[in-house]
């Protein structure tokens, strides 16, 4: 008797943020289930969120990011933002296969920065009065070395990317170089990632208009980042042993 095996129902799930027509939102969910489906049973747990921004000062409000497990190659994800959300829905699933294929074939997803520039979502216009850290993580740092914490920067579509160094057991952090693309390693200590408190960090931040700041706690001698969000506030992601944030920390900004 031969035996049929059918392939476990597909975990797909589609969140749907602001204001969008009915047939966006079908649309969207169409495409997760036929994008998941293609990419085959070495693929897990898609996610798609797609966000339709109202502030005037953004000029691509359709936000779409997209994320899926695979096997033995872990999460790829992508975050991008273009005009209307059916071009956003096509370009950050068809981003998304075209690195998970890659990475499950040659096991990295390359250098390039796609989309940096063009379709990287783009930071809202908010006051400095009125800016706040509106989200604080706290991590724990995985052992990598930093050519394995340079591909997984790259298969989450980050910025940067936390770690602690096989080698030496300090914290670091894998970047992307803006002009180049190309990903630094750096450790804790090191120039471009100096001594400062938070408040001098916010203010640095706030100077050089980057999308963040790391620099390293001189408490405890740790990693942490301050990050510029899109909704135009900040965030702060520190180790998980890391100390309390006081109230209050960013009135120098004021």
């Amino acid at each position: 008797m031969t035996r049929l095996r059918h392939r476990p129902a597909l975990d797909v799930r589609v969140e749907i943020r602001g204001e969008l027509p009915r047939e966006d939102a079908e649309y969207a969910r169409a495409r997760a289930l036929e994008t998941a489906t293609a990419l085959g049973p070495g693929a897990h747990a898609l996610r798609l969120r797609l966000t339709r921004t109202r502030d005037r000062s953004v000029t691509r409000p359709a936000v779409a990011q997209a994320q899926v497990e695979l096997d033995g190659a872990g999460p790829v994800r992508v975050h991008l933002a273009t005009r209307t959300a059916s071009e956003s829905v096509d370009l950050v699933l068809g981003t998304l296969a075209g690195r998970a294929v890659r990475l499950s074939e040659q096991g990295d997803i390359g250098f390039a920065v796609t989309y940096e520039s063009v379709y990287r979502p783009q930071y809202a216009d908010r006051p400095l009065a009125g800016r706040r850290i509106a989200r604080h993580k706290t991590v724990v740092l995985a052992r990598r070395t930093p050519g394995r914490a340079a591909r997984e920067l790259l298969a989450l579509d980050r910025r940067f990317h936390l770690y602690t160094d096989l080698a030496t057991g300090r914290d670091g952090l894998v970047r992307r170089c803006p002009l180049s693309g190309a990903v630094e390693p750096y450790l804790a200590g090191s120039e471009a990632v100096p001594p400062l408190d938070l408040a001098e960090a916010a203010r640095r931040l706030w100077l050089t208009g980057g999308p963040f700041v790391a620099h390293t706690d001189p408490g405890d001698d740790r990693i942490r980042v301050l990050y510029r969000r899109y909704d135009g506030h900040y965030g702060l992601i520190e180790p998980v042993s890391g100390g309390r944030i006081g109230a209050g920390i960013l009135s120098a900004l004021n």
